[in-house]
């Protein structure tokens, strides 16, 4: 990115933008009529690419450049985007679909449908979820 350019004041609007775009691409993943790993868990891998793009940024200059106008955004930004993140568990049918994934693992993995490491993300995800109080 081009950091020169970057202004404390850009921060608040980029996570505005790109929470809603991850939200948005839940909501599609839950929304979805077709339940396999590329369908749920790739494209649940896949959602929020805009918002982990500035968070990375974000963590650059929090840990760099931590000016009291940046705390400033940090202390109002940070109970948002706790809360966003609690959200993203509650959106209506995605642990639902990520429950039929997780269902499904032990045979896709024995039948050789599915990578080792497509069932240890199956998993891992399924138990974030319940630990989030999904289940």
């Amino acid at each position: 990115p081009p950091f020169a350019a970057i202004k404390v004041e850009h921060f608040k609007p980029a996570f505005e933008i790109a929470m809603k775009s991850h939200v948005n691409d839940l909501e599609q993943i839950a929304q979805s009529e077709v339940v396999d790993f590329d369908s749920i868990l790739a494209a649940y891998d896949r959602a929020g690419g805009q918002l982990s793009k500035v968070y990375s940024v974000y963590g650059n200059y929090t840990s760099s450049l931590n000016t009291p106008d940046l705390q400033e955004v940090q202390t109002e930004m940070a109970p948002i985007l706790s809360r966003h993140n609690s959200n993203t568990y509650t959106i209506p049918g995605l642990f639902e679909k990520i429950e039929k994934i997780h269902e499904m693992k032990d045979a896709k993995m024995e039948s050789g449908e599915w990578t080792a490491e497509q069932g240890r993300f199956a998993e891992r995800v399924y138990v974030k979820f319940v630990r989030m109080g999904a289940k």
